[in-house]
């Protein structure tokens, strides 16, 4: 159900041409992920007449203290090379650990002489600002104006009012909802010493940064997945018993089939979701969808906004993968765009 990171690295390229942006600084975790990014993406723009001005791997560490102590030697080494003014883009494979280390690139940055990052940021689909109050610990002015290939994402009916619904006490074996509440709402439900909670507190007045009341692509993929299971159990249920047999000649039961004997009956799943969209598989058993081209505003306090502002569809002709709306783009306040006359000249091998 996660699309692949293929199509990501083919828009990133169909992006960088529209803006005949041909410098790029590569960013990622000095890790087995990170190398693995690296030795996919060099090759693709390289093919692509797009050349890698540096490469910054982030310091992997177990403790704060050594993070802090890596970061600020790394950080006095490449700085000059972030700040080089051929490179407009920086392309970041946004793992989890990547926040921690930008947010020491920021705040260490901020307490020298260092001038401040102008720059566009393009961040992989693993990437999500709504997972981190980022607002209590980052510059998020830096990254205002970033562009991020998201999983599409569709609002299927009933959804925010049922959001509208949800109470703390509503499900008892349910082990998510009271500590959440708890935590989105600073209040107790148990201890009387602490503010306590009532229950009639509205998910709906949260900010951005913490709750969402529309559906986000990946929860978007966990809807579909749900019901792409239950229609292959429809189809079992259906077909099973005049053409689905084990071997031995039993019959394929819904009621005991195994998790393994699902995959064939999903791969021919074929339906359209209650947001009026068709779900499917490719014949390599990839879900079959297009990635939403997100343009993120980060306010002063911390709030954000996510504006759809293209498209990418891996299954459309070469040069109609992707559409964008550059009208809609909102650009980093420093971010000046560089002359068109700046290319990267690659020597041969």
């Amino acid at each position: 159900m996660v699309p692949s990171e293929a199509y990501q690295y083919r828009g990133i390229v169909h992006l960088l041409h529209h803006f005949r942006w041909t410098w790029i600084g590569l960013l990622a975790m000095d890790d087995d992920y990170g190398n693995q990014f690296l030795q996919t993406i060099v090759p693709i723009l390289t093919e692509n007449s797009i050349c890698s001005a540096f490469t910054f791997r982030l310091p992997k560490a177990t403790y704060m203290e050594e993070m802090v102590e890596q970061m600020t030697v790394k950080l006095a080494e490449r700085y000059p090379d972030l700040m080089d003014r051929k490179t407009n883009v920086f392309y970041l494979y946004g793992q989890p650990p990547v926040m921690m280390c930008l947010r020491l690139i920021f705040c260490l940055s901020s307490f020298t002489s260092l001038p401040p990052l102008s720059k566009v940021w393009i961040i992989t689909s693993h990437w999500d600002f709504g997972s981190f109050a980022f607002q209590d610990f980052l510059d998020a002015g830096s990254f205002h104006g970033t562009l991020s290939f998201t999983v599409h994402s569709n609002q299927p009916p009933g959804f925010q009012e049922f959001l509208q619904t949800i109470r703390p006490f509503w499900a008892e074996a349910d082990g998510f909802i009271q500590p959440f509440w708890e935590q989105a709402f600073s209040c107790s439900l148990k201890h009387k010493l602490e503010k306590i909670c009532t229950g009639e507190e509205k998910l709906e007045s949260l900010p951005g940064t913490f709750f969402e009341m529309h559906m986000t692509g990946y929860s978007y993929n966990i809807y579909n997945a749900v019901y792409a299971a239950a229609h292959a159990l429809h189809n079992i249920n259906i077909h099973g018993s005049k053409q689905r047999r084990l071997a031995g000649g039993g019959r394929l039961d819904v009621q005991n089939i195994q998790p393994w004997q699902l995959h064939r009956f999903l791969q021919r799943t074929l339906f359209n979701n209650s947001a009026g969209e068709s779900v499917r598989f490719d014949k390599n058993r990839e879900l079959v969808t297009v990635f939403d081209l997100a343009n993120w505003l980060i306010f002063s306090n911390g709030s954000f906004a996510r504006l759809k502002v293209g498209k990418l569809d891996p299954f459309a002709p070469s040069d109609n993968q992707l559409t964008l709306n550059d009208d809609q783009i909102v650009w980093h306040r420093g971010f000046k765009q560089l002359s068109t006359d700046t290319f990267c000249i690659l020597a041969p091998e």
